[in-house]
């Protein structure tokens, strides 16, 4: 984009901008002075005499040097420029104020010299009140502009950044469901066909919809059902698990893979490598405006040892997913984490009306 528009409308828009603010300085400046001498004819002239340099003073300025120097962080050049553009238009107003206007006009004027101070200083302090309102409109297109530009690198770098973030995910994922069908094959299990299907769904589902802005509550429900009917499989009678929905699913959006990594480490740290017995609880509640994960499960003796709750919450996925709900919820989500004497606790809320 050109250096001398890029803080501005269109041409159209700007030619548009500037005759009426020209017009309306023609007007205000006319009447300023003649209506004390109900002259206002002649002192209209006097100001179409002289807009000339007044313009070419106010685009030198703000559609020049303003893009070139002042938003190019070179202010003492600018400043430079600045001071010495209104010091000769103010000379060029001189000189048409003594050779055309006195000369033609105002006949009856007797001329100053040309660097007279008094009117020298006038027709300085007259060029920086013009030139102060585009100015000042300038600065305000370009701080909008700049605004503009920072918030579309910050979504540009928020969305490259939850771009990686789902694809880290989504081998680590892939890893322990094939982890699972690899155990079940190893032990010739007749459900090894029945965990191929449901991978067969898992892939479908994760090539497909894992970079997809916001899915369907509904759907994703439907693939934590399908998860955990593998990991049911792979456990055996070894687990007792609960599931339970609740609240208006229909018409609620989530980000995709947000609740699995819960879920996965329920799975993952409920059951140890011996022939122990577990417990899972998971419910997921939504209403208009939030979405409650409620997940609980058993802490075998070798866990419940260890007593720091972010051990079990520290891995790959579980920092994916933390960093994915402080870039897409913040301040819109709570999660909760706690450690029991036998159990660990997660509680994920987050706020469903700003995820469409």
């Amino acid at each position: 984009m050109n250096d001398l528009t890029i803080y501005s409308g269109s041409t159209s828009q700007k030619i548009k901008m500037y005759t009426i603010y020209w017009l309306g300085y023609i007007l205000l400046f006319s009447l300023i002075q003649g209506l004390p001498t109900a002259d206002f004819w002649r002192a209209l002239s006097n100001e179409c005499y002289s807009v000339l340099p007044k313009i070419l003073f106010v685009l030198l300025i703000v559609e020049v040097a303003m893009p070139l120097l002042f938003f190019k962080k070179r202010k003492a050049l600018f400043i430079f420029t600045y001071l010495f553009s209104i010091l000769f238009f103010a000379f060029i107003q001189r000189l048409i104020d003594n050779y055309i206007v006195i000369a033609y006009n105002l006949t009856e004027w007797k001329s100053e010299p040309l660097l007279s101070a008094p009117v020298y200083l006038y027709n300085v302090i007259k060029l920086q009140f013009i030139v102060t309102i585009p100015l000042a409109i300038k600065l305000v297109y370009y701080l909008a502009e700049e605004k503009n530009r920072v918030q579309s690198i910050l979504s540009e770098k928020l969305q490259t950044e939850l771009f990686s973030l789902r694809n880290q995910f989504h081998p680590h994922f892939l890893f322990n469901v094939l982890n699972s069908l690899y155990s079940k094959i190893l032990s010739k299990s007749d459900d090894s066909a029945d965990i191929v299907l449901k991978i067969s769904d898992f892939l479908r589902y994760s090539v497909y919809d894992v970079n997809t802005k916001n899915i369907s509550l509904t759907k994703e429900i439907e693939y934590l059902k399908n998860y955990i009917s593998l990991q049911q499989l792979r456990f055996d009678n070894r687990l007792e698990l609960s599931f339970s929905t609740s609240g208006i699913m229909e018409n609620q959006f989530i980000e995709p893979f947000l609740i699995l990594p819960f879920i996965e480490n329920s799975f993952k740290y409920s059951l140890d490598d011996v022939n122990s017995q577990a417990w899972i609880t998971i419910s997921i509640t939504a209403s208009e405006e939030w979405l409650v994960i409620k997940i609980e499960n058993s802490l075998p003796p070798v866990f419940a040892k260890n007593k720091d709750a972010e051990n079990q919450y520290s891995g790959i996925g579980i920092a994916n997913v933390k960093r994915r709900l402080e870039l897409l919820y913040p301040n819109q989500h709570i999660l909760t984490i706690k450690n029991e004497v036998d159990s660990f606790f997660v509680s994920l809320k987050i706020k469903l009306n700003d995820t469409h």
